[in-house]
């Protein structure tokens, strides 16, 4: 059980801690401080009630998702919603796990597409061949994803300690490390919605993974000492994100004063690396911007590096590794899980199922090579994670559980955040961000069925 508890947590783990511990939730732990994070905690502790709810509504009686959802809360249409969701997050995580792989293999970012097919069908044979072993497999990545995370956060800023030498790019640095620890930080409403969304979209609610997870835990497992295990391992990692963040900017201004001070560097090269520059300052002082205009700030990271602190290769390889393990853990789950429900809602054989969640991953990461489309999809899960986390929780309010009073405050305080996002989304001057809102919407849709799917089972 010691094994199992250990592989299960590891489990958890590959699949919360993804991109979005390293793309969105530094920004909100440098900029709001400790004042933040204290703020931060309460969704997240929220959120891993609903998790361990969820899990243990399906471990104990034994059903497995769909068979929940029909016989418990009477809503067979959840699954599709939560599926079409689940799917959008497979892509939006596989394009950008490979636009980090470009990073680290050096090659241009128009092979992001390449790369995003590539690890599908990695992830669809890993997980045909492991079989019975997918638990152990899974694990054994994520184990390497975290002390890939923490020796990069730990090499970056060791090199950046001993190489910044600039006043100005010590003092840039030194506000940004100091913030993250301060509680002076000053919050703002409209920053603090943004990170609670952040916070329940970094955890992967609304695909309905806990469930599947609850449905084959040993009776015997606790699942309270692995979430605590995930919850630590949780605030760990996106420290040590935020710190390499803060680091970073002080190797950023360093390199930006050698550009400028050496002629053989071309003024456009110049010009980017202060323009990157300006994005990492932006991204660590600006909290009324929502976390969809930051997210690709994380890979101006190696640009700046480069050059600009010793063994730069290095410490370039092994971040953009952990952002694509990070990924790569939350793939295979979603790819796993999915063809679960897939397999139970559609009556499909398993690798059969495996293959139709690939595939759809595929062309949602596909489709996201173009600018428009790529924002609109990204916009869906900090739009609608909410409302779908609200969804998701619904069958414990059927439960007559002792806590289901617990579970409809989460609830009704996820529809309130969720509706007030999602206003957001709908006004905002940017088309592409109104369709992603739109779309988002459109994944509740299959809720309108419900009554015939029931008719239909009966």
């Amino acid at each position: 059980m010691r094994k199992i508890s250990f592989l299960m947590a590891f489990l958890i783990v590959g699949y919360v801690l993804g991109i979005w511990n390293f793309l969105v939730l530094p920004k909100y732990y440098i900029t709001f401080g400790l004042k933040g994070f204290l703020v931060s905690l309460i969704p997240m502790l929220l959120a891993f009630f609903l998790i361990y709810s969820e899990a243990e509504s399906t471990k104990k009686t034994r059903y497995l998702i769909y068979e929940f959802f029909f016989k418990i809360s009477r809503t067979p249409a959840m699954i599709f919603s939560l599926l079409m969701f689940l799917m959008i997050m497979l892509g939006v995580t596989t394009y950008y796990s490979s636009y980090g792989l470009t990073i680290a293999l050096g090659i241009s970012s128009k092979y992001i597409p390449i790369l995003a097919v590539g690890t599908l069908l990695l992830s669809f044979l890993m997980l045909i061949l492991a079989k019975g072993r997918t638990l152990e497999f899974i694990s054994v990545v994520s184990i390497i994803f975290v002390l890939f995370a923490l020796a990069s956060a730990f090499l970056i800023k060791n090199h950046a300690l001993s190489t910044v030498t600039s006043p100005p790019a010590i003092r840039y640095m030194n506000n940004a490390v100091s913030s993250i620890t301060s509680f002076n930080m000053p919050l703002t409403m409209k920053g603090v919605l943004y990170m609670l969304v952040s916070v329940l979209t970094s955890l992967g609610l609304g695909t309905g993974v806990y469930y599947v997870i609850g449905s084959f835990a040993p009776e015997e497992l606790d699942l309270r000492k692995v979430l605590a295990a995930v919850f630590a391992l949780q605030i760990i990692l996106s420290f040590a994100a935020a710190f390499t963040v803060a680091y970073s900017l002080g190797a950023a201004y360093h390199a930006v004063e050698k550009a400028f001070q050496n002629p053989n560097i071309p003024a456009e090269e110049s010009m980017e690396l202060f323009t990157k520059f300006n994005d990492l300052k932006d991204y660590t002082t600006n909290t009324d911007r929502g976390p969809i205009e930051f997210i690709e700030v994380f890979y101006s990271i190696p640009s700046v590096l480069r050059g600009s602190v010793s063994n730069d290769t290095t410490i370039i390889v092994l971040l953009m590794l952990s952002l694509y393990l990070a990924g790569l853990t939350t793939i295979i789950i979603l790819i796993e899980i999915g063809s679960q429900m897939v397999s139970e809602a559609m009556q499909l054989g398993r690798n059969r199922s495996l293959g139709i969640v690939s595939l759809i991953g595929m062309i949602v990461a596909g489709a996201m090579t173009v600018s428009d489309v790529k924002t609109m999809f990204v916009v869906v899960p900090f739009t609608v994670a909410a409302l779908m986390a609200a969804v998701e929780s619904y069958p414990l309010l059927s439960l007559g559980m002792e806590r289901s009073r617990v579970a409809v405050l989460i609830t009704v305080l996820l529809l309130v955040s969720g509706a007030v996002t999602l206003y957001y989304s709908l006004t905002a001057p940017e088309m592409p961000v109104k369709m992603g809102a739109a779309l988002g919407l459109v994944l509740l849709v299959p809720l309108l069925m419900n009554r015939m799917l029931l008719k239909g089972r009966r």
